[in-house]
Order: C-alpha cells, then structure tokens, then sequence
C-alpha cells in the first residue's frame, strides 16, 4: 500500500515537471509582416493606445522609461513575472528586435525567443498594430535606450502547470494579418473592437485565465482577482448595465471615469485600473452604447466602486464655480512652518469643489442624475472649460450691470435712468440725505480647507503616504515651483500622459490645489500614518 502511494506521487511528481517543461518550451506562431507607421497620424493613434494599454505595466512607478518593472498585480502563487524593456538598447531592450517578432509579440504573446508570455494578446487591426510599433520606434523619451534588461520571469512549480493547463501553451488563434479597424464611429461595432482587441476590458473584467474566458456569458461581470500597489487583493468590476455593476451610470459617468480615473462619486478607480487618456467623445459613447448592449450579470463584487441607484447624486463637476469663493488652510502644525500665505484665507473651500466629503469637505446640495440625451458635451468639452475659462465668459464677468430687462441703448434712455437735475437741486441736500443707505449682508466667513482631510478623501494617501509606493516621489517637491505643482495636481497627464494619477480639474479648483500643495510641501506628509504592512 505505502509503495502504491508512492509511486503515486512520483507519477504525479513527473507529470507536474513534464507540465512545467512544457511552460518553459518554445511555442509556434507566425509572424505579422506588418511595419512601423511613422506618419503623424499613426503616431497619434498609437501614443494613445501604448499609453492606455502598454505603459502601466511597462514603466515602473520611479522611472521616467518603459524599461520593465516588476508585475505586482499577478498574484504571487504563480511566480515571479516582469514586464519587459521595451526602451531602443539594443540588447537590454527591442533596438535589434524588428517589427515581425515586435507585432508577433504583441498579437500572439510570443517572446522573441518562442516563449509563450503572460502578458495578453491583442486582436488589433493592423493599421492599428502599425501605429502602436510606429509610437514604439519614434524616440520618443519612452524608448531612451536603458542598459539593464528586466529580470526573467519564472513560474512557480502550481503556477506552471495551472498556466499549461489553462493555455494548452498554445498561443491564441487568429491570422497574423489582414484583421481590418472598423470605421471610428459611436456605434457598438467599434465599442466591441475597443473592449475586446485595443484596451482589453474584457480580458481584465472577466474571471479566469483561460483565452477563451471572453467568449462565455460571464463576459464583463468581474472578479478578476489582481493585487494593488498596496499588496491588497483586490477584483475587477462588474461593468455590465445591472444593479451591482454600471446600473445608472451616465456617458459623462462613464466617461470620467475610464479616461480622469474619477468614479461619478468622486471617489478614485482602484489599481490596477488604467487611465485611457487618449479616448475621445466618439471611442466613449462607442464602447458606453456596446457595454450597455451585453447582457446584464448579477455579480456585488467585494469592493468595487459604489453602485448607483437612480436617485444617486454626483459631485457638481467643474471647478470654475468654485474660484469665487474663498478659504483658509486650517492652521496646525505641518502648517506653521508654512509661507505666510498660506494662512491668508485666499484658499477656496474644499467642500465646494470635492463633493461628498464629510464634514470640512462636504458637499453642497447636487441634484440627482440625469441620463444623456446625446453624446455631446462629455468629458473633453467639459474638462476643458474647467481649465481655461472661455472669452466670452470672462468678457461678461467684467461687464458693467444693467437694470433688470434693460440692456444697452434703452438701459441708457430710460426716464428713470437720468434724474431731472431741477427737481434734484429743488430737493435740497435734506432730501437726499433722508433716503436710506442700501443695506448689505455680511459675507459669511470663509470656510475652511482641511488639506489632511482632503489628501485622504481624494485618495491621495494611499499612494503618496509614508511608506506608500510613490511616497519618495513627494520628497522632490521642494525644488518645484508651486504654480507647476497646482498644475500637476488639476491635470497630470499633461506633465506625464501614461500616469495613472486621476485628473482632478473638474473636482478642485486651483485655490483647492494650492493648500494642498502647500500643506505637503510644508512637511504634512510625516503626520499621516504609515502604509507600510
């Protein structure tokens, strides 16, 4: 009996290890005869789909080029795994790689040297395929060559034969050309290119690992298990249209979210989700009116963004209302040490720009959702507006006031507008002193910015806090002038497209920014807890 089990388990023992070897070994796979295209439009196009899909895993948090970095968002049973270097060295990085084994990388998941990889496979046309190798072979300051190439990626002994299992280490069957783009246009066609072929959504907010998981009815329903930055485990959302997914999410919900990382609560959307900053008005009603068509999955993920009722409110977004009120910074401790005008009361209120916050950054009354009526007026428009106030409305901020009805010409030739001067000097001055001062209300006082509070509400904390993973970046501030930093803070991607920061244009006005920038830069950091674990 004991020599049965034995054997047994050598049996097994050998068949995990051939399972395994199997991982390691090479894969077939053609190779695309598709060449880099380097015309402006090309580039454009391609910039926008590697900085939504390819950078977050190829550029690590300190580094300023896509030279690999750990993948922290796969769960550690499976082994230790790297995106590679994606920079111009020639050896470290893809400088003697051609655009064949480039594009067989990208379409199959098959390394240079036949390996079958975890990353995904992209089902791209090739014009779009042209124009994301166009991106990667144009210098940009992405591809600066970097000498030291990532580390291999290595399987554990469960993870390997899992992998072989799921994948028959088999790379995904398609052609390796001749796959066409659709016509851009808002229409559920393209919606279904992007969220299967260019971003992969339905990769990520899938459950499971195996290739064909996105042709089953869980399709968009989540629960796809990754690992933040934090170390937490955490899963994708549902984004199917049912009551515990994207259930009365509006366009511009929608659109806010996917491209400035912004839920329609203002809360901010977990890692390891991407900000897909190049997404224009016609991609987002495309791929809105394509996941509103799937079938709706019932599926509460734990921890996912709140669900919305037709009831919920949103954030009054836009900042520009916010820029005519005033505020103070609380004074305290990390403030002290502060410029003196940070205590001068020129900071706006937090709970006028951020909505929902509690207490010092609560907000004001908004009103309840309002589906669209069409795709115009969304995110683009809007975010724009925030930022730089339009001519005409700055014209008629410093218009003289009228007489309610009257405008111009006949505000100006109005009996009453001219008083008779011989009735005026008949009056005498007891006359006109008799008529009482118009009375006016006290403004009320200025509320205030609880900057530690706010750090916190926009989820700020947990990636700049002690011990967090991009804390050291904040150290650098102090050589930093505080009007580029207010900048930063309101619109990041304009510093750095790829950054997975939120933009928070919409949600804080720039006094907002500036007691935020001065409270970090005045040491307010060190009195938050630490991250660490």
């Amino acid at each position: 009996m004991r020599r049965t089990i034995l054997d047994a388990m050598r049996n097994t023992l050998f068949v995990g290890a051939a399972l395994l070897a199997g991982c390691a070994g090479t894969v077939h796979a053609p190779y695309p005869p598709i060449r880099a295209d380097l015309s402006p439009a090309a580039l454009e196009r391609g910039a926008a789909i590697f900085h939504a899909s390819c950078e977050s895993c190829h550029r690590g948090g300190d580094a300023e080029t896509a030279s690999g970095a750990p993948l922290r968002e796969l769960p550690s049973y499976m082994g230790r795994f790297y995106a590679a270097n994606l920079t111009s060295h020639a050896e470290a990085g893809i400088g003697a790689m051609t655009d064949e084994e480039l594009a067989r990388a990208i379409r199959f998941a098959v390394s240079r040297d036949g390996r079958l990889m975890v990353m995904p496979s992209y089902g791209m046309g090739d014009a779009d395929l042209a124009a994301v190798l166009g991106f990667m072979r144009s210098g940009h300051p992405l591809f600066t060559p970097d000498s030291v190439p990532a580390p291999p990626s290595k399987f554990s002994f469960f993870g390997g034969i899992g992998f072989r299992f799921i994948t028959g280490n088999e790379p995904v069957e398609r052609p390796a050309s001749g796959i066409p783009v659709p016509p851009k246009a808002a229409t559920r066609e393209y919606g279904h290119y992007m969220a299967h072929d260019v971003y992969d959504c339905a990769s990520c907010h899938t459950d499971g690992f195996s290739p064909r998981k996105t042709e089953g009815d869980d399709v968009f329903a989540g629960g796809m298990a990754f690992v933040d930055p934090e170390g937490r485990n955490v899963h994708s959302s549902n984004i199917t249209f049912h009551e515990t997914g994207l259930a009365h999410w509006t366009l511009e919900d929608f659109t806010r979210a996917v491209r400035d990382g912004l839920a329609p609560d203002g809360s901010v959307l977990r890692s390891p989700m991407p900000r897909f900053r190049g997404m224009d008005e016609v991609e987002a009603r495309a791929l809105y009116d394509y996941l509103r068509s799937v079938p709706p999955r019932k599926n509460a993920v734990k921890g996912a963004r709140p669900r919305l009722t037709a009831e919920s409110v949103r954030p009054k977004w836009g900042a520009e209302e916010a820029e005519e009120q005033s505020a103070e910074v609380r004074p305290d401790a990390a403030q002290a040490s502060a410029p003196d005008e940070t205590r001068t009361g020129d900071v706006p209120n937090a709970s006028a720009s951020v909505k929902g916050a509690g207490e010092e950054t609560s907000a004001p009354p908004v009103s309840p959702a309002q589906p669209p009526a069409s795709h115009q007026g969304t995110q683009g428009e809007d975010a724009h507006a925030a930022v730089t106030p339009s001519a005409s409305a700055t014209a008629s901020g410093s218009a003289m006031p009228t007489a309610p009805g009257a405008t111009g010409k006949s505000a100006a030739s109005a009996p009453s507008a001219q008083p008779d001067a011989a009735n005026t000097a008949a009056a005498g001055p007891s006359t006109l002193a008799s008529k009482p001062a118009p009375t006016r209300k006290p403004r009320p006082a200025a509320p205030k910015v609880d900057a530690p509070a706010l750090f916190v509400k926009l989820g700020c904390a947990s990636c700049h806090a002690p011990g967090a993973r991009y804390h050291d970046r904040l150290a650098k501030v102090a050589s930093r002038s505080e009007a580029e930093l207010v900048r930063w803070v309101r619109n990041p991607e304009q510093f750095l497209p790829g950054t997975p920061m939120p933009t928070y244009a919409e949600l804080i006005d720039e006094k907002t920014a500036r007691a935020l920038v001065r409270w970090v830069k005045a040491g307010g950091l060190s009195k938050l807890p630490s991250t660490s674990r």
